[in-house]
């Protein structure tokens, strides 16, 4: 062996082990800077431990696709494996958007446990995906494929509302599917633990304070819990309309409850109130019409003239008698 190779292997040894030196100097000084430090394995050395996290990443992959499908029989295997990766790497993205789903419908509560996890991490916490998906799980009843007797997980819609509406706070402009299924699991929540009411009293309720915590943080200077819920006013008049002409399963339409009829005439009063609604069908009525167009009953005309009661389209004065009506 010549003499420059010998000198070559030397000076990497030595360089090898002064590295693992200030790696075990420096380590403590990491993890009080980062947080993150603490979690990671100790085998990387270094600070190789995204390099670790990227093989044992296409390993994994390598691995799930070689599979049929990934069930309650292979899944120990899918998920230890998950779990070296995050030991090497808590702030791998793409193994909590794609690793742990694909294992979701097979060990679901460690899938959820895996993702609470993406949601707690600081360095994650711009990412809306994790927490819609944390919330799906947890609004699922999951059941396993190769033995339907065998419940794998029930809906938990008090978690599920959590994560969504996490999900709905980290994005600019949350997706309509991220709000609807806020809204879907606070009312299921909320259903469940009032056995006296329906999920569409429960809808109207829900959207109902959402519009008084936005009402709240407007005009009180509230900090923290106020609405991310876009076009509220929107949702709150098809979630009244609904609420006044229920169906059942079959849908069949049903009598409404009592305490239904008493919200709606709330939220008719105090955010529906200049939307002209008909008091029967809760559609919107146009300037002039004296009876609704949908089921006939008998509204309020607005709109017109105070003078020839003529329809002002909006109109300061009159076109047929000049009367200024604004």
């Amino acid at each position: 062996m010549k003499k420059d190779t010998v000198v070559r292997i030397v000076i990497m040894i030595v360089a090898l082990l002064a590295a693992s030196y200030l790696a075990n100097i420096l380590t403590p000084m990491q993890k009080e800077i980062s947080i993150e430090k603490a979690q990671l394995t100790k085998a990387p050395i270094a600070g190789l431990h995204k390099i670790m996290a990227d093989v044992a990443w296409m390993r994994f992959i390598n691995v799930a696709g070689g599979m049929d499908t990934i069930d309650t029989k292979n899944v120990d295997k899918i998920s230890s494996m998950l779990e070296k990766i995050i030991a090497y790497d808590p702030n791998f993205e793409e193994m909590y958007q794609s690793g742990v789903l694909c294992m979701s419908n097979a060990d679901p509560k460690k899938a959820i446990e895996f993702l609470k996890k993406a949601c707690e991490n600081d360095y994650l916490k711009t990412n809306s995906k994790l927490p819609f998906n944390t919330g799906f799980l947890l609004s699922r009843t999951i059941v396993d494929q190769n033995d339907p007797n065998n419940i794998l997980s029930t809906p938990d819609y008090t978690q599920a509302a959590k994560y969504f509406r996490m999900a709905m706070q980290r994005a600019a402009t949350p997706e309509p599917y991220v709000v609807s299924s806020y809204i879907r699991a606070k009312a299921k929540a909320k259903a469940e633990a009032d056995k006296k009411i329906d999920e569409y009293f429960a809808t109207l309720s829900v959207l109902y304070d959402e519009w008084k915590a936005s009402k709240k943080g407007a005009y009180e200077g509230a900090i923290g819990e106020t609405s991310s819920i876009p076009d509220l006013e929107t949702r709150l008049l098809k979630a009244a309309q609904s609420a006044k002409n229920p169906v059942d399963y079959d849908g069949k339409p049903i009598k409404p409850l009592p305490q239904t009829l008493a919200l709606i005439a709330k939220v008719q009063k105090e955010v529906l109130a200049n939307n002209h609604l008909c008091p029967n069908c809760i559609t919107p009525t146009a300037a002039g019409a004296k009876f609704c167009t949908s089921c006939g009953t008998k509204v309020q005309v607005w709109g017109t003239c105070k003078t020839c009661h003529k329809v002002l389209n909006g109109a300061k004065y009159c076109a047929d008698c000049g009367t200024k009506n604004k």
